[in-house]
């Protein structure tokens, strides 16, 4: 917060005012209080997104950070995390609140980081449910997997015939937890090729370089800096990613199987739900990871076909869904009331 959220809040704050100048209704992710703040002192209605489904309280959902001991400790669970989240956000919250002449607020995650008309959970009901402790003002509506348009991304050259040229490969992307800097790219690169000459597979790496040959050859291994996710996750194994809300769905939607290797915040409960969903080996942690045990991840998942035919229905049922479509007639109703979906 200290490092990368106070230094820009006095801009985004400034951008938030701009917006909801010009607008009817604003949607903006929970995180971001002064959206929240602008919208209430411009008058407007604000709808919040959440990409993961642990940030609305419910006795039926793990608080997040904490282990799972089971429902009866989410209700203690929930009053430590709130504490804990009261106690950095609240004073940021009412001081930006007490500047703009606004009641400060007593709980950042029931009043702050909730809009009292729509709070939109991006998550496939395959994935989550409605708790019944949510009320009719948190929907969950389905992964936000943009439709296929005109000008779909091609493929970078040579993987088409990469992928044609042998068995599945082993996807291996850590996403925007890749940092650009060449020593740690190198290091991330030759533990994941560590990692693949122990399982024996073959493998796509994405790095995000402009000079892919600095990290090695291997006749094994294809490296992209960027691939379209909706083309190539369904011609792999699996997926090693850093479990971040988009990557997660993304190889769900594709009926692939992952190994998460969390880095921080809600990686760590999106490994731990593809786990309970049955689609994904043992989570791994960023920091310490070897690669010993991170082709033991692997090899659990390629040696349980059920994993894949578990993602594969997962994967079928969320083809059914159109998250965009009803998240957008949702806004219509609940902040403009200019459409009807149930």
């Amino acid at each position: 917060m200290r490092h990368g959220f106070d230094p820009v809040m006095e801009a985004m704050f400034a951008a938030a005012k701009d917006l909801c100048a010009c607008s009817d209704a604003v949607v903006g992710h929970f995180l971001i209080f002064p959206l929240r703040v602008a919208a209430e002192k411009s008058g407007i209605p604000m709808a919040t997104l959440n990409v993961v489904h642990n940030c609305l309280p419910s006795s039926f959902i793990r608080p997040p950070g904490l282990p799972d001991f089971g429902r009866w400790s989410y209700g203690l669970g929930w009053k430590v995390v709130r504490m804990m989240v009261n106690r950095i956000f609240l004073p940021r919250v009412n001081a930006l609140r007490e500047k703009e002449g606004l009641f400060p607020e007593r709980d950042v995650m029931t009043q702050t980081w909730a809009s009292e008309r729509l709070n939109l959970v991006a998550v496939s009901p395959s994935i989550c449910g409605t708790p019944s402790d949510w009320g009719t003002k948190n929907k969950v509506r389905g992964f936000l997997n943009p439709p296929t348009g005109p000008n779909v991304e091609g493929l970078p050259a040579g993987l088409s015939d990469f992928l044609a040229a042998g068995e599945p490969p082993v996807y291996f992307t850590f996403g925007s937890m890749m940092i650009h800097d060449l020593p740690y790219l190198k290091e991330a690169a030759g533990l994941w090729m560590t990692t693949v000459r122990k399982v024996g597979c073959r493998a796509v790496f994405q790095l995000p370089w402009s000079d892919l040959s600095v990290f090695g050859a291997d006749n094994r291994v294809f490296m992209v800096r960027r691939a379209p996710y909706k083309q190539v996750f369904p011609k792999c194994a699996l997926v090693v990613h850093h479990g971040g809300a988009g990557t997660t769905q993304s190889a769900l939607f594709a009926g692939c199987p992952s190994v998460v290797v969390a880095h921080m915040s809600d990686q760590f409960f999106w490994g731990s739900e593809l786990e309970r969903l049955g689609v994904a080996g043992p989570t791994q942690m960023r920091k310490g990871l070897s690669s010993r045990g991170l082709a033991k991840a692997i090899a659990r998942v390629m040696t349980c076909p059920g994993m894949r035919k578990r993602a594969l229905a997962i994967g079928m049922a969320m083809v059914k869904e159109n998250g965009v479509e009803v998240a957008v007639g949702l806004i219509e109703t609940h902040l403009t009331g200019t459409h009807s979906v149930t």
